[in-house]
């Protein structure tokens, strides 16, 4: 039997555990991990602790996941019965020498258990060997138990001691460091780094235990650790020669040709390393690997995708690079004709650049309309990168869309129009008339970055048209594309004033986006929708909208909440009479993300906002300061919101709102609340006082249902005595008051909610709604299912929807709110 020990925990003979068998190269790093960066992770050796009850424990994982340590520490721990023994088997022992060996130490003893480790370092066992361990594990059941430490799976039957539970196992996923485990590795080595630090270098490192403690080595004396960690990598020093030493040479010719290769691209599946390789690859191949020495794990999500650990990869591709240069370009050509042929254009385009053809990379982007989507939000930095030096000599339709996808994700407008003229041309002397697609989306992102025309409307109109006349699911259906053009027509309205025709184009775009998990596009598009009904009035489905936006949004996390949602929701508190509130919102705009296109109408927005916070407070000169400070940055680009701003300077100037002719039912809400009021202010002034009465009833039930109070403070001041909190429009209309005028400091505290929570609510339906009413007429549950005609269970469903909608516990308190929120008709006087 090769390098044997013997270890009795608690008996009269005992050998170091940590001692060394051999003279592998590892032994330095244990070493280290050992002593200058000990950890404890008694989660293992409890595992080892329970593993043993079994016939057979399998530690299995590529070199450097500190296998032969994590059996040290077990072994130092351990305080059992058992007899434990460890070998580490040559190439040349003979299978014979255990077998005798085992017999002896268990004949000796009939009450003996023997626990043997068999550390099989580099090597595999041979299929001998694996038959006599086989053998004696079923001969001395529950007397005999192996830990078995390996890079490969060995040549036992692992299907029918799993099927009898007679096997635990322990990989590379449960041999990799945790965060936390991270955590005191680094300081072990005297290092202090923050929460992401840590948790960028056990991305970085995949929890790989060796390249942690080569990781903090190297960070050991930095300035930044946070860049050392960013530029820490698998191609050089330490980490390089372990890999080699360890993990490359050791593998057969065909492999190593196997895994320098496949390193090219990010995720192997079966297809893509026949293309790579020349040779036949199956799943199950990839399976084997994922157990061996090869560093390479399933991606999730996916059926067939596996993934070289990030360090690793960087070492192989470094290595096929110096091995076989003038291969590499063909290899990624020729991943890039896969992908093609995949629908996966982003990543052919990538290996087309990576292999220096620019022209076929052109044509990956012009033949499938989905890569123009790298001009949605932070992908432009993805088309940059990857676009970056195309160069300008190259003639033809895809070239020149390729320059202008470039330009525009650069905002540069000038040079991205420029650039489509010369499609334009190219396209005219060629047979390239699927370009005319791509050319048509372009041009649609070209209108959000500049004054947008009718012909500028109608164009993206018609490309709309081209994209929807496909069905979705079909292979020709482009989401991402039909998510662009949505997008640049949500914009464009928004910008012309059309805020019914923008707000349902986002809604278009939101159901799209929720479908294929667009997370960014969604909530970019529920933003914008907000801020688009925020404008007409309808501040329920403001609220609505900023509340799914948030839910999306982890505190904390980028890209947050886009500016567009925050100012929507300031509009919105600002109309309700709740300043504070559109305060707290309007503070957090200036460190919110921001969309380029969308950047000039969310400026004049929150400037609008900002304005009429500053006329509620008396600061009228700091208001019309901020209104031009705004029109200046628009220079006329803002079309609905150049108006916007002039308008309401207007009204700063006189002190009354400014009503042309009369207003249409598509004009913003304020905008008709408005009109009624200057009426009833009229007549009040003609001495009618009872025709001022209705018109001002009129702008009360427009506004109640909104509770739109902001124009009502701002009413002609002959109005403003009717609309005093002891008059009778108010005792009428509750909802005029805010919950901190009715209760000052405990309208939101009473029932532990916030103000954003009492304010933003789902809309209740139809029957919610009919509901609602018998509960303020204080008809029982029965009687409101018999006057409805509907079962009692169905009546008491409505009743907890409406309940929860309204962040009420029970159903007077709802009563209450929905007066509050002008869901019902006046409250009745005592």
């Amino acid at each position: 039997m090769a390098s044997e020990r013997s270890v009795r925990v608690g008996g009269s003979r005992r050998t170091s555990p940590g001692a060394s068998f051999d003279d592998r190269p590892s032994r330095a790093v244990r070493t280290a991990v050992q002593k200058q960066g000990e950890v404890s992770r008694q989660r293992l050796v409890d595992r080892v602790d329970l593993g043993i009850q079994r016939p057979l424990t399998l530690i299995s994982a590529p070199a450097g996941f500190g296998k032969s340590v994590l059996v040290d520490s077990w072994a130092e721990s351990y305080r059992g019965p058992a007899l434990v023994r460890r070998i580490a088997p040559a190439t040349d022992g003979e299978p014979a020498d255990l077998l005798k060996s085992v017999h002896q130490v268990l004949r000796a003893d009939d009450r003996q258990t023997l626990v043997l480790v068999v550390d099989c370092g580099d090597r595999m066992i041979t299929a001998e060997f694996g038959r006599d361990l086989d053998r004696l594990l079923r001969g001395y059941a529950g007397r005999f138990r192996v830990i078995l430490l390996t890079r490969y799976d060995p040549p036992l039957p692992l299907h029918q001691y799993r099927l009898a539970d007679a096997i635990a196992e322990i990989q590379a996923e449960d041999l990799a460091f945790t965060t936390d485990e991270v955590a005191a590795l680094t300081r072990a080595f005297g290092l202090n780094l923050t929460g992401d630090q840590l948790a960028d270098l056990h991305a970085r490192t995949g929890g790989w235990p060796v390249g942690l403690v080569f990781a903090a080595m190297n960070l050991a004396g930095k300035s930044d650790p946070g860049r050392a960690i960013r530029e820490f990598r698998g191609d050089t020093g330490n980490v390089a020669a372990y890999l080699m030493a360890e993990v490359l040479d050791s593998q057969p010719p065909e492999l190593r040709k196997f895994l320098l290769r496949t390193s090219l691209v990010d995720v192997v599946t079966p297809g893509l390393a026949e293309v790579l390789t020349a040779h036949r690859c199956d799943l199950r191949s990839l399976q084997f690997l994922a157990r061996g020495n090869s560093f390479i794990q399933p991606v999730a999500g996916t059926t067939d995708g596996y993934s070289y650990l990030a360090l690793f990869r960087e070492f192989l591709r470094a290595e096929v690079l110096y091995e076989e240069p003038a291969l590499v370009p063909s290899l990624h050509s020729a991943a890039a004709a896969w992908f093609a042929r995949n629908g996966q254009p982003l990543e052919a385009m990538h290996h087309a650049v990576t292999a220096g053809d620019w022209r076929q990379a052109a044509r990956y982007l012009v033949a499938n309309p989905d890569t123009v989507a790298v001009l949605i939000g932070r992908r432009r930095r993805q088309a940059s990168a990857l676009l970056a030096g195309f160069p300008d000599e190259f003639e033809g339709p895809e070239p020149a869309i390729a320059r202008a996808v470039l330009a525009l994700a650069e905002f540069d407008v000038a040079r991205g129009t420029s650039e489509l003229r010369r499609s334009d041309a190219a396209v005219a002397r060629s047979d390239a008339q699927d370009a005319a697609l791509v050319i048509g989306m372009l041009r649609a992102v070209c209108a959000t970055l500049r004054p947008a025309t009718a012909a500028d409307l109608d164009g993206v109109l018609a490309t709309e048209g081209r994209l929807g006349t496909v069905v979705p699911g079909s292979p020709a259906f482009h989401p991402e594309a039909r998510l662009l053009i949505i997008g640049c027509k949500g914009r464009i309205l928004l910008r012309r004033g059309d805020f019914p025709a923008a707000a349902s184009a986002f809604e278009d775009g939101i159901a799209l986006a929720e479908d294929t998990g667009a997370d960014e596009v969604l909530t970019e598009f529920l933003g914008l929708a907000a801020l688009a009904e925020a404008i007409r009035g309808r501040l329920r489905r403001t609220g609505e909208l900023v509340a799914r936006a948030t839910a999306l949004t982890a505190p904390g996390t980028p890209p947050g909440l886009p500016r567009s949602t925050l100012v929507a929701a300031a509009w919105m508190h600002t109309d309700r009479g709740e300043p504070a509130a559109a305060e707290e919102l309007l503070h957090r705009v200036e460190d919110a993300a921001d969309s380029r296109p969308d950047s000039l109408i969310v400026r004049a927005a929150c400037a609008l906002v900002l304005a009429r916070q500053l006329r509620a407070r008396g600061d009228v000169q700091p208001a019309i300061d901020e209104l031009r400070a705004a029109r200046d940055e628009l220079r006329g680009h803002g079309g609905w919101f150049d108006q916007a701003l002039v308008h309401e300077e207007s009204n700063l100037r006189t002190g009354e709102p400014v009503v042309g002719q009369p207003p249409a039912v598509d004009d913003p809400l304020d905008t008709q609340v408005n009109s009624w009021l200057v009426q009833a202010a009229e007549a009040v002034r003609a001495g009618n006082k009872a025709r001022g009465d209705l018109y001002l009833e009129r702008a009360l039930r427009l506004a109640a249902p909104e509770q739109l109070r902001r124009p009502f403070a701002e009413a002609p001041a002959v109005l403003r005595q009717l609309l005093e909190p002891t008059g009778e429009a108010a005792r009428h209309h509750a909802w005029l008051r805010t919950p901190s005028d009715r209760e000052p400091g405990r309208a939101a505290e009473r029932h532990g909610r916030s103000r954003d929570q009492l304010v933003i609510t789902s809309a209740l339906t139809g029957k919610e709604q009919e509901v609602l009413g018998y509960l303020a007429d204080l008809l029982t549950t029965e009687e409101i299912a018999d006057t409805m005609f509907v079962s009692v269970n169905t009546v008491r469903s409505h009743v907890r929807s409406i309940l929860r909608k309204l962040g009420a516990s029970r159903r007077n308190e709802a009563v209450r709110r929905a007066w509050e929120l002008g869901l019902l008709p006046a409250q009745p006087e005592n």
